[in-house]
């Protein structure tokens, strides 16, 4: 199943299964709906097979994402039309022997209805890869896995919360648990939350990222954090003979390429502006695993164009620009693939890349990485942050230093690090997940339990520089031991041998743009400047600021089409600024 809607009150035929078709522009889903005195319940149905719900005369069990079970095979995951999975987590769940921590691997919740003493229970992975939203209004509960389907079910679409607003604008995430609205909050990752008939809630917490040194050394966390990645990916693929992934000029695409199946025909999938320097390394990436390699072109003003799809696709506060296959899954009909699989989240939780660095680090990225003690909190906000009423910018503050504080009571020498990480909501560019397990079956390995356990087990400092990773993956880049990253390295290698490589073509290329005036994107996403010079952003902003739309969170007399022109508020803020206007629009028209 892709995503649930519950309330305990009983609702009209169909009224839950339209706000939740309401997330798709297109081709919206086939929906389910179960009515009782326990309440309504729509699910809308899954690209991924086996995970239908399963209905018995004392429950009804739903299961959204895609987990591995590691209690018994997975052959379901390749049968259509199948509840196996459901049923099979169902079983192990009401006889009290699931270990939800072990069992399972991967982005998942379930939702448990008992349908005769009317509790509800709700479990979450280990970092809510798969967020819950919950809201109590009065005497009834409410649900749901999508944020705007969910107000519109409690009637609470207009209901925002200007702070919530604010923090994504500045920060490009809402601080955990808030969301968009006001009476809306996030449950928590890891946990077995169950509310009773009187809405009385309990939570069993059977997973935090504890700070725990788990290895005696970095090898033996490399040898597990290996082993563990190849189970999760053979059990998937055990009985696949359809694969595709994503492919790109980096490292993360090429170790999942070696990993995957090699005695399987393999079709590797890149989406860029033009045949730049990205496209051209992973072609010969492709080429070196022997995967059929198919580019998909996008126009210079794509993100612009799929804002209003995307936006509410993903929902008010995450950001839209990471749904990056969105079009391109019906230009190549991505449904039809047994697994699509992606490289998401390695840097995040195995190379360190949000522990806190000296400066300059980004700028120079041959320079070792270099940890430093700096507070994450108002860290983002930048020269917009003294447009915000000064008012919603100290709540801000507040919130995210609660958030830091609740970090550290498990994680007390890593919190500025996992601030950004737990739950998954809290990284930026988690919607990339969000949209690809709605559009097809959407398969993440670095998001399998077992990576996310060893990267809570290790210290920091045995991510930074790439170290974990390449001892980890070094068997599965081998093939392309040759063929340099697009950041100038060649990550077959370790960082201390690459320095010097890395330096030479660093200042090779800043020379070349300076002297040769060479311009264009090299990169795999799209190109904001040209974005936001363009005439079709203005008239969009124009008519948003015309209406008037989140006037309130701003102090003096800045309009958001001023604020979008300003050079000196950052690209991702104009974006953000602007998708939460259209998601507003959205929700009014």
């Amino acid at each position: 199943m892709s995503d649930y809607l519950f309330t305990s009150t009983k609702q009209p035929e169909r009224r839950l299964s339209n706000l939740i078709k309401g997330i798709y522009f297109n081709s919206a889903p086939v929906c389910t709906e179960y009515h009782g005195a326990w309440g309504s319940l729509a699910v809308s149905q899954s690209h991924y097979n086996g995970f239908m719900p399963y209905e018995n005369e004392r429950h009804i069990c739903i299961v959204i994402g895609a987990p591995v079970l590691y209690f018994l095979d997975n052959t379901f995951l390749t049968q259509p039309d199948s509840n196996k999975g459901t049923q099979a987590i169902y079983s192990r769940w009401t006889q009290q022997s699931m270990n939800w921590a072990d069992d399972l691997s991967g982005p998942f919740t379930a939702l448990l209805i008992d349908t005769k003493v009317h509790n509800i229970s709700i479990i979450t992975d280990l970092m809510a890869f798969v967020p819950v939203y919950s809201s109590i209004i009065g005497k009834s509960l409410f649900l749901g896995t999508h944020v705007d389907a969910l107000a519109k079910a409690a009637e609470q679409e207009n209901e925002l919360d200007e702070t919530s607003l604010a923090d994504f604008i500045l920060n490009d995430v809402i601080t955990f648990p808030y969301t968009a609205y006001a009476n809306l909050r996030q449950e928590l990752p890891g946990s077995i939350t169950t509310f009773s008939a009187t809405n009385n809630k309990t939570i069993n917490t059977y997973w935090q990222p504890t700070e725990e040194h788990a290895f005696r050394n970095i090898k033996d966390a490399a040898l597990s954090l290996r082993h563990g990645i190849k189970r999760y990916t053979d059990t998937v693929t055990e009985n696949m003979h359809t694969i595709a992934q994503f492919i790109s000029a980096g490292e993360d695409s090429r170790a999942l390429s070696g990993l995957l199946p090699q005695d399987e025909p393999r079709d590797a999938y890149i989406f860029l502006d033009s045949m730049n320097r990205e496209g051209k390394i992973a072609q010969k990436v492709a080429k070196a695993y022997g995967v059929n390699f198919i580019v998909g072109y996008r126009d210079p003003l794509h993100y612009l164009h799929i804002m209003p799809e995307a936006s509410a696709l993903v929902g008010l506060g995450h950001q839209y620009s990471h749904a990056h296959s969105l079009g391109f899954d019906k230009e190549f009909d991505l449904p039809r693939y047994d697994a699509v699989f992606g490289g998401y989240l390695a840097d995040s939780l195995l190379k360190g890349a949000y522990a806190p660095k000296l400066r300059g680090s980004e700028r120079f990225p041959f320079l070792p990485d270099i940890t430093v003690n700096k507070s994450p909190v108002a860290a983002r906000f930048g020269q917009l942050g003294r447009y915000i009423k000064n008012d919603l910018r100290n709540t801000i503050i507040e919130r995210q230093q609660n958030h830091l504080n609740w970090v550290k009571k498990t994680r007390p020498n890593s919190a500025n690090e996992w601030f950004v990480l737990y739950p998954a909501s809290m990284r930026i560019a988690i919607p990339n997940f969000y949209s690809t397990r709605r559009l097809f079956k959407s398969y993440e390995p670095f998001l399998s339990h077992e990576v996310v356990k060893i990267a809570a087990q290790i210290p920091t400092q045995w991510k930074l520089n790439r170290k974990l990773f390449h001892k980890a993956m070094k068997p599965f880049l081998e093939q392309s031991q040759w063929i340099l990253h697009a950041d100038g390295r060649l990550p077959y290698y370790p960082w201390w041998l690459n320095m010097p490589l890395q330096a030479s073509i660093w200042f090779t290329r800043q020379i070349s743009r300076r002297v040769f005036r060479r311009k264009g994107n090299e990169g795999p996403w799209g190109d904001w400047n040209t974005v936001f010079t363009s005439k079709e952003s203005k008239t969009q902003f124009d008519k948003f600021a015309n209406a008037g739309l989140l006037d309130e969170i701003f102090q003096g007399t800045p309009t958001c089409t001023t604020l979008v022109n300003a050079n000196t508020i950052k690209y991702q803020q104009k974006a953000n600024l602007m998708q939460s206007l259209q998601n507003i629009k959205n929700r009014d028209s």
